[in-house]
């Protein structure tokens, strides 16, 4: 059977100077790349700069009101990840974002992305392959004894955790809280979808997809992964690689696809495309 290879690793990037190393390598090799980073450090001041950076959303930002610094950071670090693996620069690369509030790259259908935040702390998911969510949450967000297991869980689940002592409660429910937020937002449903109505064995080597009464989920396209998200939180990726689902694709399952603009734009468009950039406005 095809094992999909997802990096397991989390790259910090503090800043448009990254560093990127790391996950471009991870995104060539895998088709997959996983970043965090801190909205403290991505805030950028006001300006002309910024307007070009941000290009549509420079006038929601200004409608943010407190929230602003925040939406500017998340924008930011989404734009230069995905400047950095397509080979383009950050303001040309324009987001729109879907009725669930999910983000997309405008004109990229090959690429799918997925971000989460929490207080300061920002994690983005980015995939050639097909479908991607993610989550991040702090280890010790209270869960436990809070009313939301019944919500959360399977009844197979409720019972799982009712024999577990406290913190591994806690920390099994809060697991499993990222992972169903990450297949959810990879679904494009978001909490749309009743998280009581699905569940993940979270016993095996890695989480497996289960239904309400506990029996595994067939299918060798889902992949999921818990992930150390700096040194207070715990993430959570939900992939869906469309070649395993697929076996009539002609691409080989879980190979990165090509995205690189320099490649897959016609020639004449990429030098039309470099030289308007390059050119100013009269």
């Amino acid at each position: 059977m095809t094992r999909l290879v997802v990096p397991a690793a989390v790259h910090l990037v503090t800043g448009p100077d990254g560093p990127w190393g790391a996950v471009r390598r991870d995104f060539a090799r895998t088709g997959v790349g996983l970043v965090h980073g801190s909205t403290v450090q991505w805030q950028q001041q006001d300006g002309e700069s910024l307007r070009g950076l941000l290009g549509r959303d420079f006038d929601r930002e200004r409608r943010s009101g407190p929230g602003g610094a925040q939406f500017v950071a998340t924008r930011l670090l989404v734009k230069h990840l995905v400047a950095r693996l397509l080979g383009t620069l950050p303001g040309t690369v324009e987001l729109g974002q879907a009725l669930t509030g999910r983000l997309y790259v405008r004109g990229c259908d090959q690429i799918d992305l997925s971000l989460s935040h929490t207080g300061d702390v920002m994690l983005v998911g980015i995939t050639s392959l097909g479908r991607i969510g993610v989550d991040v949450e702090p280890f010790d967000r209270p869960l436990s004894g809070s009313g939301v297991e019944r919500q959360m869980s399977t009844a197979p689940e409720l019972a799982e955790v009712a024999d577990l002592p406290e913190p591994a409660r806690n920390d099994r429910l809060v697991r499993r809280w990222t992972l169903k937020e990450a297949y959810t937002k990879a679904l494009g449903l978001g909490l749309a979808y009743p998280f009581n109505g699905f569940g993940f064995d979270l016993d095996a080597e890695l989480p497996r997809l289960l239904t309400a009464d506990g029996s595994p989920v067939p299918g060798r396209s889902w992949h999921f992964r818990t992930l150390s998200v700096g040194p207070s939180h715990v993430g959570a990726l939900a992939l869906h690689d469309r070649t395993l689902a697929n076996p009539a694709d002609p691409g080989t399952p879980g190979h990165p696809t090509d995205v690189d603009l320099s490649t897959s734009l016609d020639p004449r468009a990429l030098l039309a495309v470099r030289r308007a950039l390059h050119t100013p406005t009269p």
